[in-house]
């Protein structure tokens, strides 16, 4: 009986497809989302972590590589990030960002964090390099795993009885 109860609640929660666009839709003109401020572009996502981040922890911050700042960062602050911008869900930065060829919401992360990194070096934060960086990655990913697709399926014989 429990089971049948918790089906039905799961059941009825699901969306329908023009619902999640209609959802979307919204999200992506809202200012704040869950009382937390949505940055419109990059530019104002550098002003925002500027005025949440206590000044002595941003300078620690520049006592390392970039690399490393995006690597340690990426899962706690990508992923306030991804939840309290809506990254995944659909907010105005997230549309933004998808506007400008970013799909995957870890490239958002990691391209907000190296952004912002590069904003308190004071260095040209060169965003479109980024982009066409993880856009190439992502295209190649693509072709090794359809060309691995293609090559298992040519691979397999077919069962003849």
């Amino acid at each position: 009986m429990i089971l049948f109860m918790i089906m039905g609640v799961y059941v009825v929660a699901q969306n329908t497809p023009e619902e999640y666009e209609k959802m979307y839709q919204a999200r992506i003109q809202l200012e704040r989302i869950n009382d937390v401020y949505i940055p419109l572009n990059i530019e104002e996502a550098m002003l925002e972590l500027d005025r949440l981040t206590d000044d002595k922890v941003a300078k620690s911050l520049l006592e390392l590589p970039e690399d490393s700042i995006a690597s340690k960062l990426h899962f706690n602050l990508g992923r306030w990030m991804q939840i309290n911008w809506g990254l995944e869900e659909g907010s105005r930065l997230a549309y933004y960002l998808k506007s400008r060829g970013l799909s995957f919401p870890d490239d958002m992360e990691d391209l907000l964090i190296r952004c912002w990194y590069r904003h308190l070096n004071k260095q040209a934060l060169d965003d479109q390099k980024l982009i066409d960086t993880y856009i190439i990655q992502r295209k190649s990913d693509f072709a090794k795993k359809l060309s691995k697709f293609i090559i298992d399926t040519i691979a397999k014989k077919p069962v003849r009885n």
